[in-house]
């Protein structure tokens, strides 16, 4: 699927930077200039439809259902309490008003729940994008879907990639790894299934007497997400999609999934242990052609070459996974391909370099998801040639006259290895127990899974062959083309060429010829947008190196010593030449450019914020890759965090030696950040190490300038309120119940307290609790009632008390999801001081003339929001001011 994306990407930039209006385009804020693809390609058809992977009676359904747009889906997010929340709402106030509804005499149908997708938590609607924005109760619904959408509740997913998560069976105490985890859909699953159940559990730790300790963690979850991605600009917008969880349980990293590091876990006085996971994700890198429904570059590019390419770095995921992955844990492989050879044969590849079924299985999973379609693995198919020519057997590429050219891309990995053997081999690699969801199946994309066991610690690696095999093919076939071309020049050309010879300027290089290093260009649509595969081979790369100089240890036999001992060594920073550049094989892993939402209610403002990258960002390294600041860890008596656990009355069972900050002093200068143990023992025993950790932390607390010294500086943040809310004393709480209260402080900013003429305005019901504190923040609890006026579920709020007002700490976007999910209330926001209305561009953080305060991202953004927004703003520029990091 190899295209020059670089003059594509520039036009669709429009400039430096991706702004609009940058010399391109049309300056109406279009995002793309849409064309039209036809949705035909002669070697697709032909391949799908001859290689009996669907069976004759279906195929006239599984082509039909190709050409149709797919269904719009998406999923409830965040804990199962908060979720099942936002469901009640879609269920009782929604969908009742888009039940029986036509459009232009058409039957408009509402959106229904994916039936296999466990609680009703994901849905479906087939309504185009012109109802949706035309039809006023879908208009209305829209706006339900924007708000949502914006402030994290609901996220936009395909079916099909909802899937693998759900067969992981992750537990609290996990350590989970997904290797290729951009663009965030499965992550997010991940981070939601550690989290599983922890409400419950805190609020019965909160209730219990003694210390906390690691077994019961108060309640929180003591596993570990690492998320990772090889490209860095995906690593920050891989934060943008987790980071609305707002879990502490998270890590993102930037390394080559190929070559993933071991995590050292041991203190220095101890001896040496490496992470190892319960559970891996490894949604590789692959062709995409499940996608044809919602990517039309399936149609316009796609060729069997396109496999070939990508074999051997899914092989190396897997096998790097599987090395990494406890005796008894799990590892997913998935893709959102339908092409064997991207998928039976890397499984049976992979197993077999592993040491076969003694040490690796393939996990019958026929009894989950019941509700869901799908087939089984094949264990017998065919290889497609880039010329359209079958070969059923390995053995048949090497008879055929042009087997020099076709072995520098076909290798014997990609054949069946397992169609011979009898059912009762103990050999076999079963890989009928693969899943195999093809679109026609359930209206749904194409999309494969295997769930793998690791049944014995896996001591040695097989060499990888078929890599080097490739190469002496390659080199064959180059010299076997030289020849050719040779032979056909006569010999008055002879005499040119010798002469030619003896003038180095004027010798003519030959043309490498197409491989996966190099592979051809093929032709652009002007102003097309780029295929929304989950990532392909970058084409627009440095002149191509051969692949044989990236020589790996997976070529050659390893050890267990070596297997888990695989370490990050810094090399001394050397500026090279831009012609002397070695690509690696995370730059010949190419990530999508995100898509960008297609669905209806996304929020153009968020569009440009999966440019690039911005916490923690320092400086840059060559190359144009921001440094990123190093995580550093508060001591459990730190002044800050003293004055914070008075301030609040913190209980003493809430652990003190989670907190950090992003600076290389260690200075809570700005932000304090809140994580999990092992985080802490991971970021604290790898520093130094040349390991490229991006993204760590919840943030907790934030610096707020104050004007009297009796008043706390650090308020708590939104983000970190449900991880601090149930271990906060009573001194800074505020109760209600009453839905006009929660209302009220919603709708207005800055209601007034000790106000002549506003007694009772707004919060009657709290009034005097907020009288009796002092200046600072405090919580607001709503707690449950069984009035009408009262409120069904708990909510907690952050508040701040000034001088002679109440404001609640949310930025706007949540307010009004908040007001039109409770409250069915879609108008502005009221600010009757109107002092939010012209911003001061100097101390943006410091309080207000009568001590009143507003949440941070109303004030300035935050600092990864900032460049996201702007991938050309400088830290120093955001607001004004240049923030302590």
């Amino acid at each position: 699927m190899g295209r020059n994306k670089s003059a594509w990407r520039n036009e669709k930039k429009g400039g430096r930077g991706g702004k609009k209006g940058g010399g391109q385009g049309s300056g109406k804020g279009d995002r793309y200039a849409y064309v039209s693809i036809p949705s035909e390609n002669a070697k697709y058809e032909r391949y799908y439809k001859e290689s009996g992977l669907i069976p004759e009676e279906e195929w006239d359904e599984f082509w039909a259902t190709l050409k149709r747009t797919l269904p719009t889906t998406f999923r409830f997010t965040g804990s199962k309490g908060h979720a099942l929340s936002v469901l009640k709402t879609l269920q009782e106030v929604y969908v009742p008003h888009l039940s029986g509804l036509t459009w232009e005499d058409q039957p408009v149908s509402p959106p229904t729940p994916l039936p296999w997708f466990p609680d009703n938590l994901a849905w479906t609607m087939t309504a185009g994008k012109t109802v949706i924005r035309r039809c006023p109760p879908f208009k209305r619904f829209q706006n339900f879907l924007v708000a949502e959408t914006t402030v994290g509740n609901i996220s936009r997913q395909e079916a099909v990639s909802m899937i693998p998560p759900l067969l992981m069976d992750i537990e609290p105490h996990h350590a989970v790894l997904d290797m290729c985890a951009a663009p965030g859909s499965k992550t997010a699953q991940l981070i939601e299934a550690i989290h599983a159940g922890e409400e419950t559990r805190t609020e019965e730790a909160i209730a219990q007497d003694g210390p906390t300790d690691k077994i019961n963690n108060g309640g929180r979850p003591t596993g570990l997400v690492i998320a990772n991605d090889a490209d860095y600009k995906r690593s920050h917008m891989l934060i943008h999609q987790t980071k609305r969880l707002n879990s502490p349980n998270l890590i993102v990293t930037n390394h080559d999934a190929t070559w993933f590091p071991s995590l050292l876990i041991s203190g220095p006085n101890e001896d040496k242990e490496y992470l190892k996971y319960d559970r891996i994700l490894a949604d590789v890198p692959c062709t995409g052609d499940g996608t044809a429904r919602k990517n039309y570059g399936v149609w316009r590019d796609w060729s069997p070459g396109g496999a070939f390419n990508l074999h051997l770095t899914q092989v190396r995921i897997l096998v790097r996974g599987l090395q990494m992955l406890k005796v008894g844990g799990r590892i997913i492989y998935s893709t959102c391909s339908m092409n064997p050879v991207e998928n039976e044969a890397v499984l049976a590849s992979a197993i077999d370099r592993c040491g076969g079924l003694d040490k690796v299985n393939i996990v019958n999973v026929d009894h989950r998801l019941p509700e869901l379609k799908r087939r089984p693995g094949v264990t017998n198919w065919k290889v497609f040639d880039r010329d359209c020519v079958w070969f059923n057997s390995f053995e048949e590429v090497e008879k055929d006259n042009r087997s020099m050219e076709r072995l520098s891309r076909i290798t014997r990995e990609m054949f069946p290895t397992e169609d011979y053997k009898e059912l009762d081999d103990p050999t076999r690699i079963p890989l009928e127990r693969a899943i195999r969801v093809y679109p026609h199946l359930q209206d749904t994309g194409g999309f494969f899974i295997a769930v793998l066991e690791k049944k014995m610690e896996i001591k040695t690696i097989k060499p990888e062959i078929s890599g080097r095999k490739k190469m002496v093919a390659m080199a064959k076939a180059e010299a076997f083309k030289r020849e050719k071309e040779d032979a056909a020049v006569g010999d008055t050309e002879s005499v040119e060429i010798a002469a030619k010879d003896e003038l180095d300027e004027d010798i003519e290089i030959p043309e490498a010829p197409a491989t996966p290093s190099n592979p051809e260009p093929e032709e652009l649509i002007p102003g097309a947008p780029e295929s929304p595969i989950k990532r392909k081979l970058e084409i627009d790369s440095a002149p191509p190196t051969p692949l044989a100089i990236k020589k790996t240890k997976l070529e050659t036999e390893v050890t267990v010593e070596s297997e888990v001992d695989i370490e990050v060594k810094a090399e001394p920073e050397v500026i090279a030449e831009p012609e002397a550049e070695i690509e690696t094989e995370a730059d010949a892993i190419s990530a999508e450019a995100h898509p960008m939402p297609s669905e209806p209610w996304a929020s153009k403002k968020d569009e440009s914020r999966y440019n690039t990258p911005a916490e923690g960002k320092v400086g840059r390294r060559n190359g144009g890759i921001p440094i990123e600041e190093p995580f550093k860890f508060l001591a459990a008596d730190h002044p800050a965090l003293n004055h914070i656990f008075e301030f609040y009355s913190l209980s003493s069972r809430f652990p003190r030696n989670c907190f950090l900050v992003r600076n290389a002093e260690g200075i809570p200068s700005r932000a304090i950040y809140f994580t999990c143990d092992l985080a802490r023992q991971i970021l604290t025993y790898n520093e130094g190490k040349n390991l490229k950790f991006v993204h760590c932390g919840v943030k907790a607390f934030f610096k707020q300038d104050v004007q009297e010294l009796d008043v706390c500086p650090w308020r708590i943040q939104n983000e970190g309120l449900p991880i601090i809310e149930g271990w906060i004393g009573e001194d800074r709480i505020v109760r209600a119940k009453k839905r006009i209260t929660v209302r009220g402080l919603l709708k207005e900013l800055f209601p007034k307290v000790n106000a002549e003429g506003h007694e009772g305005d707004v919060i009657a019901e709290i009034e005097q609790r907020v009288r009796e504190l002092s200046m600072g923040c405090c919580i607001l609890k709503v707690g449950l009632g069984e009035g009408e006026e009262e409120f069904d579920q708990k909510i907690v709020l952050p508040l701040w008390r000034s001088r002679f007002s109440c404001n609640l700490m949310l930025p706007k976007d949540e307010r009004r999801a908040m007001l039109m999910r409770l409250f069915n209330d879609e108008e502005e926001v009221v600010d009757s001081t109107n002092k939010n209305r012209a911003r001061p561009r100097a101390n943006t953080n410091s309080e207000l003339p009568d001590g009143e305060v507003l949440p941070d991202s109303e004030v300035f953004p935050d600092i990864e929001d900032a460049a996201e927004v702007d991938p050309e703003l400088e830290v120093q520029d955001i607001e004004g001011e240049k923030p302590d990091l």
